[in-house]
């Protein structure tokens, strides 16, 4: 499956301009492996003894945000065919693109909605994703809505102290807290990069 995401994503990439990588070996690393190292975190937050984790229908709701080339929705996607996912975009072409790869490779479990991010106000999740959208400022002002009491923002960013900073002043700001930062390297020499899960 990765295999023929690898190969549609180059390709598409040829004709959008979705993302600087051009070799399959660097989407299946740079991409794929750095989205499942989101998933792991979420599968962990999940499976916790905290009830007020649990969804009422165990069905587990994941948005993502402007996933302009398609990462972490489609390994997600892939990984959890028994979750839910909503993916979120205002850029009409990478809608197109992301409902043409959806239709390639048969997922059934996704949504795709054309819109901004704090314009959409038909539902709740449990798990927002994002990953190298916006400011953290900017990202959580529009997006703040988009999840449940409780739940979790799951943010893909470098590793960076001032960001880390301002993530605190907008966690008080937003009334969210902090309970994880994951750093992590996706290969020998890779630049610094963490995940920050933030509860609403």
């Amino acid at each position: 499956m990765y295999d023929k995401l690898t190969k549609v994503f180059l390709e598409k990439n040829k004709q959008i301009n979705l993302s600087a990588i051009r070799d399959e070996q660097w989407v299946q690393t740079k991409h794929i492996k750095d989205s499942l190292v989101g998933l792991q975190i979420i599968e962990k937050l999940i499976l916790s003894p905290d009830s007020k984790k649990k969804t009422e229908s165990g069905l587990i709701k994941v948005v993502d945000v402007g996933t302009g080339s398609w990462f972490p929705l489609l390994p997600l996607v892939i990984e959890k065919p028994e979750w839910n996912f909503v993916w979120i975009d205002s850029v009409k072409k990478k809608v197109v693109a992301v409902n043409e790869i959806i239709k390639d490779l048969w997922l059934k479990n996704v949504e795709v909605v054309w819109t901004r991010a704090e314009e959409y106000k038909e539902k709740q999740f449990d798990i927002m994703t994002a990953r190298a959208v916006a400011y953290i400022d900017k990202l959580l002002k529009f997006t703040k809505h988009l999840v449940k009491k409780w739940w979790y923002f799951v943010l893909y960013k470098l590793d960076s102290e001032e960001e880390y900073k301002d993530i605190l002043k907008n966690c008080k700001k937003y009334n969210l807290k902090l309970i994880k930062k994951h750093p992590y390297k996706l290969f020998d020499g890779d630049i610094a990069r963490m995940v920050y899960v933030l509860q609403k």
